[in-house]
């Protein structure tokens, strides 16, 4: 009996061991499949041009010709 809790392969560590890896794993999927949900609904609008031209100013910083963009990011108070 105790070969098997402690010696074998597939021991009471590692069978815990691999269910916490399962978790974590899960979770992971979980906000993965959410990132793919979210970027499956930008490019379905970024079909309308209106869209196109928001998400390229405010996501990527693309700018006009005769325009400058001012990125201000806040002071981090933790140090």
């Amino acid at each position: 009996m105790s070969y098997l809790l402690f010696l074998d392969d597939m021991d009471v560590f590692s069978m815990i061991s691999n269910l916490r890896k399962r978790s974590t794993l899960t979770e992971q999927n979980k906000v993965m499949h959410q990132k793919v949900l979210d970027s499956k609904a930008i490019l379905n609008r970024l079909n309308k041009t209106q869209y196109l031209e928001h998400y390229a100013r405010s996501a990527k910083y693309f700018k006009q010709k005769d325009e400058e963009i001012f990125v201000i990011i806040p002071k981090d108070n933790s140090n």
